[in-house]
């Protein structure tokens, strides 16, 4: 949690920042578990996190097992309506039309208007600070590559005009190359983690401008990391 904290609040970091997180498929559900527990848990800040590869429960019984709470958390659900899941009562989670629609994730302060529970409140995007996607890459079920660029584009305009969201973005790019090519285009940042190698590292434009190849091993190379070896 030492090193989020670097990462994300240390002197001259933005306020509002599109970080891409390179990591490993096999590792992208306990890396947004560790973004969650770092902003619900450590940093106590209000987000929203939007499901798209699947429903909101799956998220939020993990994080009742660890005791991380949920009180400051919103959940965007864009995938149980097209699983057939149960749109249930619960305040903290607004239900949305899927990835199969173009322009679902086009406006962010759209979702304050998505339905959810009956007493649930409107939320005030400007009190946010942080939003997080289960799984960029699950959209490619349900798109197109024209349809795929659109989405994603629209999704990292929203977020540009947020003024103090910090938006990451967690991918494996050894498995989709094409949209990482995509956001490491449109992100302020990169943020390189391996769990498994315990490596939490910034990779800098001229340590990505450097590599001949798109992988995880090829950033940590970049960025002089050993691949044993901590950050």
């Amino acid at each position: 949690m030492k090193k989020f904290l670097t990462f994300f609040y240390s002197p001259g970091s933005p306020r509002n920042s599109r970080v891409l997180v390179a990591s490993k498929y096999t590792e992208r559900t306990r890396i947004n578990i560790c973004l969650l527990k770092f902003f619900l848990q450590e940093m106590r800040q209000r987000g929203l996190f939007i499901t798209i590869d699947r429903p909101h429960q799956y998220t939020s019984t993990i994080l009742k097992i660890h005791g991380i709470p949920q009180d400051n958390l919103i959940y965007i659900d864009a995938i149980s309506r097209l699983s057939g899941e149960k749109e249930v009562n619960v305040s903290n989670v607004r239900f949305i039309n899927g990835p199969y629609e173009l322009n679902f994730l086009e406006d962010i302060s759209s979702i304050s208007l998505a339905s959810g529970a009956f007493n649930s409140q409107s939320i005030n995007l400007e009190e946010l600070d942080f939003i997080l996607v289960d799984d960029i890459a699950a959209l490619t079920k349900y798109q197109e590559t024209d349809g795929l660029t659109r989405i994603i584009t629209s999704y990292l305009s929203s977020l540009e005009r947020m003024k103090s969201v910090t938006a990451p973005i967690v991918l494996d790019v050894n498995k989709d190359k094409n949209i990482y090519e995509l956001l490491v285009a449109k992100c302020d940042r990169i943020l390189l983690i391996n769990l498994t190698t315990s490596v939490v590292k910034e990779i800098t434009d001229k340590e990505r401008n450097g590599q001949r190849s798109v992988s995880t091993n090829a950033l940590e190379q970049a960025a002089g990391v050993a691949a044993t070896g901590g950050a």
